[in-house]
């Protein structure tokens, strides 16, 4: 069960509105796209969706104030678009949950009048090359051509586990316009616990070029330029002393 809490006003100034979506998962992609663009675009929460799929915990903030898990959904506009920006801590914590968050999301985006959702992830790959991919699938190929001329590459089999894809299938059984947007992330990236910012920007510099946002994602260049040399000095050290251990291997007998 969900609950719903405004908490400000969404203006009414905007000729449309679309609303991006990234809940924490690999690499956490999702969480600092939409984290970055609240707070480039300086968004102020307007409300807030508790409920029973996330964990009894009890947040701490500021000077002792606290409130549980929770969704916030935020507001800015930019040009004539406005845009909601979905988010929280924490994904609900089994698949029931994470279904029906998602089902409640695309109700309550309708209702709010939100012409399109875009949902962001992390597309997990062996390879470790500066070079990567922002692949999209979504509900309808008028809607998934946007972002294929802008240079997402279509995501041709797999599944899309979690909050950040299943909301889009939702979004197709209620009739709402929506992609999801994954990133292409190093495997070792996401092993490592590492934050791929690099995945994030690519993700970013996709919606600018779609709805022309202008964000500047100089800083999530440099963050993750950062994380791929640290992980690919791990990488190396680790391959380093494999070689010196196995040749440092000797013969033995027994005897």
């Amino acid at each position: 069960m969900w609950f719903y809490k405004k908490i400000g006003e969404i203006p009414r100034d905007a000729e449309q509105i679309i609303a991006i979506l990234g809940f924490p998962g690999m690499g956490l992609v999702g969480k600092v796209v939409t984290d970055y663009i609240k707070t480039y675009l300086e968004a102020k929460a307007v409300a807030r969706i508790y409920g029973y799929g996330f964990p009894a915990h009890l947040l701490s903030y500021d000077k002792g104030d606290a409130d549980i898990m929770h969704v916030e959904i935020s507001y800015a506009k930019r040009g004539n678009t406005g845009i909601l920006l979905i988010t929280s801590e924490i994904q609900p914590m089994n698949d029931t949950s994470q279904q029906s968050l998602a089902r409640y999301i695309v109700r309550k985006l309708l209702r709010l009048g939100v012409k399109e959702l875009i949902a962001t992830a992390a597309y997990v790959s062996d390879t470790t090359s500066h070079a990567r991919n922002v692949y999209v699938v979504g509900t309808n190929d008028q809607t998934i051509s946007k972002y294929i001329r802008y240079g997402a590459q279509p995501l041709s089999g797999g599944v899309i586990s979690g909050l950040n894809g299943i909301v889009v299938g939702w979004a197709k059984f209620y009739g709402l316009n929506s992609v999801c947007l994954l990133g292409e992330s190093w495997k070792s990236i996401v092993e490592m616990n590492y934050v791929d910012y690099t995945a994030a920007k690519m993700i970013i510099d996709v919606i600018n070029k779609v709805w022309n946002f202008n964000i500047n994602t100089s800083e999530l260049d440099q963050r993750g330029l950062s994380v791929e040399v640290q992980v690919k000095s791990l990488i190396d050290q680790y391959l380093h002393g494999k070689d010196v251990a196995q040749q440092e291997k000797r013969p033995y007998y027994i005897t």
